[in-house]
């Protein structure tokens, strides 16, 4: 939903190193949204692309995240999707990495900018954000856990977690994710997201089975556009929490597809 890193990528916080310009007490957030389906076809599965900005009026950094809901649209089709054949638990990916957990685990990835403290008008690439599977939950809702790998200027590895939940009307479902506060130094203040890049699908990654005897790899299947698009394409929309009790908020559209030509 979305490293969904949806959103994912509060975990990025880490990777200046250093205390972020903070932003000043009634600041207005801003924020965009952006979304594809690759391909983009009518009833395929597909990768969902997303991204988003954040930034405040005054030109300042944003706020530290606290959350974010990614909401997407109705008639998306999980039912035939092999995504995250595997579960990745959360003690083995802090403990180990990417490497304490099984690659059919594997959901999608990203990259995150957040702000680099001690200066303004610039930013740091977190380029290792992944979203792998997680244990469900006792209501058997689907669990993603974003996993953020800093190298430098600071070494730092984070997990945190998206819940997979039902929505209602235009929206089928909404991946909320909480971001946990993290301090540019230690006690220091927190870091500013600035943006964020992530894919769920299929695209770069590879699964391996067994058949006959042999290990086979293959590409999973990802989730299905809809089989129909409403009027106006289709809409996604995301709200965004800061920890100092402000929100913002984006919407986008991805356009219908041309018709296919028999």
């Amino acid at each position: 939903m979305f490293k969904i890193r949806t959103l994912v990528v509060g975990a990025a916080l880490l990777v200046c190193g250093c205390s972020p310009a903070v932003a000043a007490a009634g600041v207005q957030e801003t924020a965009t949204l952006q979304a594809s389906f690759s391909p983009d076809r009518l009833g395929a599965s597909t990768t969902i692309q997303f991204g988003f900005h954040l930034s405040t009026v005054e030109g300042v950094a944003p706020p530290p995240l606290s959350s974010i809901n990614l909401h997407m649209p109705a008639g998306m089709n999980y039912t035939q999707t092999t995504l995250g054949l595997a579960i990745c638990k959360p003690e083995a990916l802090r403990e180990k990495g990417l490497a304490g957990c099984p690659a059919d685990s594997r959901l999608g990835s990203g990259k995150a900018f957040v702000e680099v403290p001690f200066g303004t008008g610039s930013g740091h690439e977190l380029p290792e954000i992944q979203a792998l599977m997680g244990p469900p939950t006792k209501s058997s809702n689907m669990v993603v856990l974003f996993y953020a790998n800093g190298q430098t200027p600071v070494y730092a590895q984070l997990v945190f977690r998206g819940e997979l939940l039902p929505a209602t009307g235009i929206f089928g479902s909404q991946l909320t994710t909480l971001v946990p506060e993290i301090p540019s130094v230690p006690n220091g203040p927190g870091v500013s997201i600035l943006s964020v890049e992530s894919t769920i699908g299929p695209s770069h990654l590879t699964y391996t089975k067994h058949v006959r005897g042999r290990l086979v790899h293959f590409r999973p299947v990802g989730i299905a556009v809809p089989e129909r698009c409403p009027a106006g394409g289709f809409p996604f929309s995301a709200e965004f929490g800061f920890y100092d009790g402000s929100h913002a908020s984006a919407t986008t559209t991805v356009p219908c597809p041309a018709p296919r030509h028999k």
